[in-house]
């Protein structure tokens, strides 16, 4: 027997012990540092011979305290870089932490807290133990504007498909003026400075709002009247403009690269959200995944979380799974579409093996009242958002997202064809 193969019979028998040591232990006694030194006797299986089975080491230990499975798991997205490979070692741990994980909620330690909350705009789940980052934070400009019960549409809603590998980002702030004008940005710009930005400001007249449109007076300027409202256009320089207008106290500003079709766009948004028209997708490429539950299974995410029954006429288009770079957050995601019906559906699964961590996910929603149910001791939230309706839940460090054109009995026919919710 050569070094590595060594390594894997050393890393079964550690496994074994460790399972061992969770049938005896009791709630009172557990030490979470038996799973920590087992992580840290994984780490040296980088390179290892493939004669240890991670995925099947899970799998016995599975079968062994299936009864431990029953028990909520789950949390968020955290803000991290993604990768499409799992490397062997990262792989290794992830069995441990998931074991560690799933036998400290079955003894009764709640590892994965989470909190959910939900604004005029936005409903949010927030998750984990550890420290999240000070201030405020807003997905996007119009929640800010909403925390602040600013109901005078100023914020465009309508983003342009941009080309190229460098993708602009997304940063949202609020700050106030000396004379305590307070200022919305929403700023959309790549690591090379390009793109566009939104500003709205909230000032203590209409003088003072009307003072912040710029070029009222220039012959160059086009005047684009639309919803009764004046926007002012100015060229800044090729393929550039800059859009002012004022509403009683309120200012708006929208500058940066963009063309003038895409500048009227833009003001467009403001009132009047883009009709969805539904695009049959590109369907020549098969998808990697056919089903959710085998992405799933690729991911190493338990395939009984995911919905049994769907919705007659979906064919699956793209799947994939994803992990993070620290090997504690695994994706999964399956996106179907139904010609006929001209309708789209997604569904998407995250498991996190790491309570210390803190991370949210948002869901953008309209004024429709979030819809709240129960199965299997476990809150499910339907959340509408003009002509899709999604339905999330978290279960411990596992969350689950399915959206769609969808209906709410729908919705709920899906979560009750869930095998882990339906005793």
């Amino acid at each position: 027997m050569d070094k590595d193969e060594e390594k894997a019979a050393g890393a079964e028998e550690w496994t074994e012990a460790l399972s061992d040591y969770l049938d005896g232990v009791t709630a009172e006694d557990f030490d979470p540092q038996a799973a920590e030194a087992w992580l840290a006797r994984a780490e040296e299986l980088d390179g290892a011979a493939a004669s240890f089975d991670a995925a099947g080491a899970e799998a016995a230990f599975r079968a062994r305290h299936g009864e431990l499975f029953a028990a909520p798991a789950g949390a968020g997205r955290p803000p991290l870089r993604l990768r499409r490979v799992l490397p062997r070692a990262a792989g290794v741990a992830a069995a441990a932490v998931l074991v560690a994980a799933l036998a400290s909620q079955g003894l009764g330690l709640d590892l994965f807290p989470h909190t959910t909350s939900w604004t005029r705009g936005e409903l949010t789940f927030t998750t984990g133990t550890g420290e999240t980052p000070p201030g405020e934070h807003y997905s996007h400009g119009q929640a800010a504007l909403d925390a602040y019960d600013i109901r005078v549409p100023m914020m465009p809603t309508w983003n342009p498909a941009w080309e190229g590998e460098d993708i602009p980002g997304l940063e949202v702030t609020v700050t106030e003026e000396e004379d305590g004008t307070l200022v919305f940005t929403e700023d959309h710009r790549t690591q090379g400075g390009d793109g566009y930005t939104f500003v709205v400001r909230q000032h203590r007249s209409a003088k003072a709002a009307q003072a912040q449109v710029q070029g009222a007076d220039n012959p160059d300027t086009r005047v684009y009247d639309f919803d009764g409202r004046s926007y002012y256009i100015m060229a800044l320089e090729e393929d550039q403009y800059r859009i002012t207008w004022a509403v009683d106290r309120y200012s708006g500003e929208i500058f940066g690269d963009m063309t003038l079709e895409q500048a009227q766009h833009f003001v467009r948004s403001i009132t009047e959200e883009d009709q969805w028209v539904y695009t049959a997708p590109d369907m020549s490429v098969p998808p990697k995944y056919d089903t959710i539950q085998a992405a799933m299974e690729a991911a190493g995410i338990d395939t009984a979380y995911a919905p049994t029954w769907l919705p007659e006429g979906f064919v699956p288009v793209e799947s994939d799974i994803y992990v993070s770079e620290v090997g504690s957050w695994y994706s999964a995601y399956l996106f179907a579409t139904d010609v006929a019906g001209e309708r789209n559906l997604s569904l998407s699964f995250d498991l996190r093996t790491n309570p210390d961590g803190a991370g949210t996910t948002v869901y953008s929603k309209d004024d429709t009242p979030v819809v709240t149910f129960e199965r299997g001791g476990i809150t499910f939230y339907i959340i509408c958002n003009g002509p899709w309706r999604s339905v999330a839940w978290m279960d411990g460090g596992l969350s689950g997202t399915i959206s769609g054109n969808l209906t709410e009995e729908e919705c709920r026919a899906m979560v009750d064809s869930i095998p882990r919710y339906q005793s």
